[in-house]
């Protein structure tokens, strides 16, 4: 198998921190990638050309298990109860590491021992050392471990310099594919597309998952590259996503035809899901990529649906990320479980990260601690930062059922930010007909559900009926989205019972469904529609109280119109 060939901008950067730098941290679990770049670095013998004037020999390693061996061979050294720290710290001992030419120490799987107050104070006392000319400038304490900078001790972070192995380049990935794994006959024809659709599926992964994946595929594929190899990828990748906790990959079948109402926002989308399937012919012409949008609006109205169907007209994974996962009860986690959330998007682009009820995350909303609006300010930093600088295919689709800080609703933050309301009389008839005709879409519905009397004419005046406001209010102010979707399965369930307990099993005929059916169940909910609610005390408002207002200040795009 094919490896990754060293990254030389890390390949530049631990160089420089060898000859910068005491204390070296590395946040990864990919051991052998950091071999690969130090066997780079120094040569097996004393070349003219070493570009440090050191050899491997000149590299100590202590295992992720504890065991200290030679860097090169991997072969124990049996030294009873070594500690290099100590060795380094007592440089004038006969014995020491130092005398025996080692000035490279990496030590694997640190995390555990850097919790240790008496290795925090041997790394303490190696860095004043360091900084007193008492060690060569070539000594470095390289420290390897999965751990994440946010979890490293303060008497340590201070000390560290900090290096991070960039995922793998579109051109690099590509290089990786054509080696590794070769097309199969009967695609030739399509070589190129399927390299490039497996090279995007593969984008934002690190060198290990992608050779992971590979080795994977290939064992399914018989050793070739195949249109089945895509997908088992995908497959693989989203499992990758899943382990992160806090997002989770939704799959969703739904597209927009099926979603009523909200015909400029599906436009809009329409013409950015041509851009989002091109990325590659978008990177050649320099122009940005699509950002995403924040809906803000009405409950029930169909942010969530909307959500889901543009994951499937973009022809890429949806991710959901749980904002009530990411609040932790300590001191940072909540940002390192943001940060860990962000990378994990990045790890699965190109896709769409759906972020439903963000103001649960952002909030405006007062009465808060102080201490609470502090971590709901640092959230928003970091993520406004991430939505900025990020140049990952992550398409953000972020919803919102409450009023936010005006920080983030500003234009610029998102494409575009659209207001839903309540559907128009219009869109309640959209909304309708798609809800009634999902039940005859094959023979068995259709056989017991009799549609004749639900005529166009019938549908209108079941819309009508479904309108909360009086005549001098908005015509919007009607059944939510939600609200008639719960009425039609209502009469629905109910036809069903009646056609089960018809008592001649030979003799069933379609239920003949009415507008009354529609009326009687209209008229159980209306009361406690969304769109009736108001507040009963005049210093407190309602959340649809509070969208109304928030809109007649920043006057959003509408969904609906143009």
């Amino acid at each position: 198998m094919n490896i990754f060939e060293v990254n030389k901008k890390f390949k530049n950067q631990l160089i420089t921190g060898i000859l910068s730098a005491p204390i070296l941290y590395i946040p990864h679990f990919h051991y052998s990638y950091v071999d690969k770049v130090l066997m780079d670095i120094f040569p097996d013998t004393n070349e003219a050309d070493s570009i440090l004037g050191l050899t491997r020999g000149a590299i100590l390693e202590e295992t992720i298990d504890g065991y200290i061996i030679d860097f090169q061979t991997k072969k124990n050294i049996h030294i009873a109860d070594r500690d290099l720290l100590v060795d380094i710290i007592s440089n004038e001992d006969d014995d020491s590491c130092l005398k025996e030419g080692k000035l490279i120490f990496l030590i694997k799987n640190s995390a555990g021992l850097l919790n240790d107050t008496s290795i925090q104070r041997k790394l303490q006392t190696i860095a004043a050392k360091y900084e007193r000319g008492e060690y060569p400038r070539e000594l470095t304490i390289i420290l390897v471990s999965p751990q994440p900078v946010d979890c490293l001790p303060l008497e340590i972070e201070k000390l560290v310099s900090i290096l991070d192995i960039p995922k793998p380049t579109e051109q690099e990935i590509d290089r990786y594919i054509k080696n590794s794994i070769p097309v199969s006959k009967q695609f030739e024809n399509q070589s190129s597309e399927l390299i490039n659709d497996f090279t995007r599926t593969l984008q934002g992964l690190y060198h290990y998952e992608i050779e992971q994946i590979i080795r994977s595929t290939r064992v399914r594929t018989g050793d070739r590259l195949t249109e089945k190899t895509i997908q088992y990828a995908l497959e693989e990748k989203k499992s990758i996503v899943k382990k992160s906790g806090i997002i989770e990959v939704v799959g969703s079948d739904i597209s927009f035809d099926q979603v009523g109402g909200m015909q400029a926002l599906r436009a809009d989308l329409k013409q950015k899901a041509v851009l989002f399937r091109h990325l590659n012919e978008i990177s050649k012409a320099k122009l940005p990529l699509p950002k995403g949008v924040l809906i803000i609006g009405m409950p029930g109205c169909g942010k969530s649906l909307i959500a889901k169907s543009i994951a499937n007209e973009f022809g890429v994974s949806l991710l959901r990320l749980d904002v009530n996962r990411l609040m932790g009860q300590y001191v940072g986690q909540s940002e390192a479980n943001l940060r860990r959330a962000l990378s994990t998007a990045e790890a699965a682009h190109p896709c769409v990260l759906w972020i439903d009820e963000i103001e649960k995350a952002f909030a405006g909303a007062s009465g808060r601690s102080s201490t609470s609006n502090d971590i709901v300010m640092r959230l928003m930093g970091h993520f406004l930062t991430w939505m900025q600088e990020r140049t990952s295919a992550v398409y953000i689709v972020a919803t919102a059922n409450d009023v936010m800080r005006s920080e983030f609703m500003r234009k610029g933050r998102f494409d575009e930010v659209y207001f839903v309301d309540f559907p128009s009389l219009s869109e309640r008839v959209d909304i309708l007909n798609k809800k009634i005709d999902q039940f005859q879409r094959d023979t068995y519905q259709q056989s017991v559900f009799n549609m004749e009397k639900l005529t166009p004419t019938v549908r209108n005046e079941i819309a009508e009926a479904m309108s909360c406001g009086k005549d001098n209010e908005s015509e919007s102010h009607g059944f939510s989205g939600a609200e008639i979707e719960s009425v039609v399965n209502a009469v629905m369930e109910k036809k069903f019972i009646q056609f089960l307990e018809q008592k001649n099993q030979e003799q069933k005929k379609g239920i003949t469904i009415s507008k009354k059916d529609f009326i009687d169940e209209i008229e159980k909910i209306k009361p406690s529609a969304m769109a009736n609610q108001k507040s009963s005390k005049k210093d407190e408002l309602t959340s649809v109280e509070r969208i109304r207002e928030m809109q007649k200040v920043y006057k959003f795009r509408s969904a609906s119109t143009k």
